[in-house]
């Protein structure tokens, strides 16, 4: 036992050292884009908390969904302007970093990305007090939306089947022009007896409450049977959730 316990605070120490030694800070996680004009730029801000000087590479990614609601990225480079996009950053300090959308002036559906700020292999002055054997490199993955002019939301059940194995399917679209995340979400399902359930919450709608649908999109997710439902039925369901955009 006493040899477990200290295996554990050896394990405890190296990971404190490590984490203290290469941590940064990337800020703000969520940023909303104009078109044009001032709201075009935004700043983000990458602070160094180690004792060492770091290097950091901030780039733009497209983000979309497949049919399950798994991110999808590629290369974003083209709708972006980012200064300084490769940075050393000096101990306990902070930078300062411009990102310009300059992508297509008429958006009347949101445009969703990933700024990306990844600590690369850097070792030229590392402080030779602090004595690790590891090398954790950090990646931050901040939210960036494009707005449109006029914002439209509006999320719907569109499918709902029995999977035969103790899980129900629900597929919902996007039928708005913005992307929306399902906080405090019910999903109302009836069967073709007439029977009907109330969904709510993470254990009952898993994968789905508090999830983001980006705009446009449709994707599908297993959710456990829901109790009062005939199985192999025939279903119909409805969905009612607090509109938000964050994230």
């Amino acid at each position: 036992m006493r040899h477990k316990l200290g295996i554990l605070v050896f394990i405890f120490l190296i990971l404190f050292t490590c984490t203290s030694v290469f941590a940064f800070q990337f800020e703000p996680l969520v940023q909303t884009f104009d078109v044009s004009g001032p709201g075009a730029a935004k700043t983000f801000t990458i602070t160094n908390d180690s004792d060492d000087v770091i290097a950091v590479v901030v780039s733009a990614l497209v983000r979309s969904q497949d049919g399950e609601g798994n991110e999808e990225n590629s290369d974003a480079s083209r709708y972006f302007n980012i200064q300084p996009s490769r940075i050393l950053i000096q101990p306990q300090s902070s930078q300062i970093v411009r990102v310009q959308y300059r992508g297509p002036r008429t958006v009347t559906r949101e445009l969703s990305f990933r700024i990306v700020a990844e600590q690369i292999p850097y070792s030229q002055g590392r402080a030779s007090s602090s004595g690790s054997m590891f090398n954790f490199l950090y990646v931050f993955r901040a939210s960036a939306y494009v707005l449109p002019s006029k914002i439209q939301e509006g999320v719907q059940v569109s499918a709902v089947s029995d999977n035969g194995d103790d899980t129900m399917a629900i597929t919902l679209d996007n039928t708005g022009n913005v992307h929306q995340i399902l906080y405090d979400c019910e999903i109302t399902v009836m069967d073709a007896a007439g029977n009907t359930v109330t969904l709510s919450g993470s254990d009952e709608l898993t994968n789905i409450s508090g999830a983001n649908i980006l705009a446009g999109l449709s994707w599908t997710r297993n959710i456990p049977f829901p109790d009062g439902l005939e199985k192999g039925s025939s279903y119909k369901a409805s969905i009612d959730y607090n509109f938000t955009v964050e994230e």
